[in-house]
């Protein structure tokens, strides 16, 4: 089968479209004809070499995925072949694309039990591809660990990207106020038509005091940062008394510095999140089946194309999603 392949770890030169062995499914196990897999920052990361993550190379990236069951393991009850499912990555503690071969594919295996139905056109693909990982990990943050509540403030950092694009789109829907954060200019209009109330530009560096002001200086009720180590002492600053700071990750550094003041003075919550759970993916499912979410997909591309896709991310040109599909599908 024709696949993506991360060759070594390092730059985009390690990327590699070629061809790898179709995998068999073992029991319990069911194997898809894929037919969109959405990209995410996870696999850049995977790409580069994370620490702690050894990886048999060559390795498939690619989490998102959307196909057909193509066979189903030895003994294994699932969908029947034919059947459009969405497939949740997390697998035992581990994921799709990033411990386990993934999506960037003409096929992947997964545990039945990962398969969720979907009832809709094969040419929806795209749309439910981009759910599992940007949006799936969105809406844990904000209603499972932050208890977003409707009338509330929220402040998205990063909400170009796609989780802060998934923050806006969820956070408008279910009634807060959403305060859009972007270093992009360019990009904050988009954020304003998804929904976000008011939008700063944090080029300059300084949005703390941009939302003391919007917010009558009071600060957010919820504060979502995943930047880490470059915001997160103005992100302290920005939380209400008695708010809540979220994080599911730390692009600019780990090692963030917290003015142990305000968490006292102001009763504070730091919450942490990890991943989403099915719970969270068949909600979005039903979200988008109903019309009441629009999954924003920012381009299509086929999978001989895969380096020229990642590049959408990695040089940060994409709002939402980047989908890739096998070539026959575009």
């Amino acid at each position: 089968m024709r696949a993506a392949l991360v060759t070594a770890h390092g730059g985009p030169e390690n990327l590699r479209y070629g061809y790898a062995a179709v995998p068999d499914p073992p029991p319990g196990w069911l194997r898809v004809r894929v037919l969109a897999c959405a990209l995410n920052m996870l696999d850049v990361f995977v790409r580069r070499g994370m620490p702690g993550v050894r990886l048999s190379l060559p390795h498939i990236p690619g989490g998102d995925v959307v196909g057909t069951v193509d066979a189903l393991g030895e003994g294994t009850s699932g969908p029947a072949p034919g059947t459009l499912v969405l497939l949740d990555p997390a697998v035992h503690r581990k994921a799709l694309g990033e411990d386990l071969p993934g999506g960037l594919a003409e096929y992947v295996i997964a545990p039945a039990t990962n398969a969720i139905t979907l009832t809709a056109s094969p040419a929806d693909a795209p749309r439910y591809a981009a759910l599992p990982i940007a949006y799936g990990t969105a809406r844990r943050m904000l209603f499972t660990r932050a208890k977003l509540q409707p009338g509330e403030t929220v402040v998205v950092l990063g909400a170009a990207g796609g989780v802060g694009v998934a923050c806006v789109q969820l956070g408008a829907a279910a009634g807060a106020r959403v305060i859009a954060c972007s270093s992009s200019a360019a990009k904050l209009g988009r954020l304003a038509a998804l929904g976000a109330r008011e939008l700063i530009d944090t080029s300059a560096g300084d949005f703390g005091s941009q939302v003391w002001e919007l917010t009558g200086r009071s600060g957010a009720d919820v504060v979502v940062d995943y930047l880490g180590a470059a915001t997160w002492p103005q992100s302290i600053r920005a939380t209400r008394r008695g708010g809540r700071l979220v994080t599911c990750g730390a692009s600019t550094g780990f090692l963030a510095e917290t003015d142990l003041r305000y968490v006292w003075t102001r009763e504070l919550d730091i919450l942490g999140s990890d991943g989403w759970g099915r719970e969270d993916l068949t909600e979005l499912i039903s979200q988008v089946r109903s019309g009441e979410l629009q999954p924003i997909v920012h381009a299509t591309y086929p999978l001989s194309h895969i380096r020229d896709a990642v590049a959408e991310l990695e040089d940060r040109r994409a709002v939402g999603k980047v989908v890739v599909v096998p070539d026959a599908d575009l």
